[in-house]
């Protein structure tokens, strides 16, 4: 429990989180949020000007675990060999 007496949320990112969000960057593939309203948000992933947006919204917790999941996603589809 943390200090507001509420349980702490655990998330596992993959070890090679850092490096994907890096290469990531590097190679032109932008994630990020998009507003629905203030408590909704879209996930827009930006490859090289192809955009596309996740057909599901995303609470204020969520939508940066689902950015960390995408990155290390198109990380490993371009570097498979690096799991």
């Amino acid at each position: 429990m943390n200090l507001m007496g509420r349980k702490k949320r655990l998330v596992r990112y993959d070890r090679n989180y850092l490096k994907a969000i890096s290469y990531c960057i590097d190679n032109g593939i932008k994630i990020y949020a998009v507003p629905k309203t203030q408590k909704e948000y879209y996930v827009e992933v930006n490859d090289n000007g192809h955009l596309i947006r996740s057909p599901e919204t995303y609470g204020l917790k969520e939508w940066s675990d689902k950015i960390i999941e995408l990155y290390t996603f198109y990380y490993y589809k371009h570097n498979p060999t690096d799991k």
